[in-house]
């Protein structure tokens, strides 16, 4: 079974959809996994987070405070 994600092309700035297949029980994937995908807006390789979408160098500002200097 398949599955789509989405994902902003970091190159581009365009949204993306994309299609994952959904191999493995629900239960067994962990949150924080990434997968290749092969951006068709860049022709890069991206990893995409198999979960939310988000992409390996995305940082959650809310989550991760960026460091401030004095």
């Amino acid at each position: 079974m398949q599955r789509q994600i989405l994902f902003r092309c970091p190159s581009t700035g365009m949204n993306v959809q994309h299609r994952i297949d959904d191999e493995r029980p629900e239960n067994c994937e962990p949150a924080d996994s990434y997968v290749p995908v092969r951006c068709p807006a860049c022709m890069s390789l991206h990893f995409a987070n198999s979960t939310t979408g988000k992409l390996l160098n995305e940082r959650d500002r809310e989550l991760v405070p960026l460091p401030r200097s004095a």
